[in-house]
């Protein structure tokens, strides 16, 4: 039987979360740096094992414009310190974005005014990412290839995340 089902799924965030990955990133952290990653590999995974996909697509979409779903190498925390570190470097916090300045007058944040200085943030995610990624499921396993992970990347936290994940597939208990 082949059959859709839809999956909401939250992930809180941090304001930066590069130390807890390893100490030695020390030097690479600034005040103004909030990028989050967080490996949400597992989480998939179970979705699929649960929901009894034998072959078919999973998609995830974050429901949000500051921040990225990533598949890569994204265990290793050196190259994570780096991603940030490039990320941070071409598109810096400090520039005066017409975003974050007071000609703007739409999408205002009343509730948080943070999101009204969130420029270098939308452009991150603009430039570098994808709010969704789609990964093929076969044999009751999502295929990824042997260093990949899949990480939602939060580059204006500490928030909530709301992702909405897609399962399509054969399977004959989809739930």
């Amino acid at each position: 039987m082949y059959s859709v089902i839809h999956i909401p799924m939250e992930v809180r965030t941090e304001a930066n979360n590069l130390l807890t990955l390893d100490p030695k990133l020390k030097g690479n952290v600034s005040e103004t740096d909030h990028f989050y990653m967080k490996d949400i590999t597992e989480d998939f995974k179970e979705i699929v094992s649960k929901n009894a996909v034998a072959d078919g697509l999973f998609t995830a979409q974050l429901l949000h414009t500051t921040g990225i779903l990533a598949v890569n190498e994204l265990d290793e925390p050196m190259l994570v310190g780096d991603i940030s570190n490039v990320l941070r470097r071409l598109v810096s916090t400090e520039e005066p974005y017409l975003h974050n300045s007071g000609l703007r007058t739409k999408n205002l944040c009343e509730e948080d005014n943070k999101c009204d200085r969130n420029a270098h943030a939308h452009i991150q995610s603009f430039a570098f990412g994808s709010p969704s990624v789609t990964l093929l499921i076969q044999n009751h396993q999502l295929v990824l290839g042997q260093w990949q992970r899949v990480s939602l990347i939060d580059l204006d936290g500490p928030r909530i995340r709301k992702l909405l994940i897609q399962v399509m597939g054969n399977s004959s208990s989809l739930k």
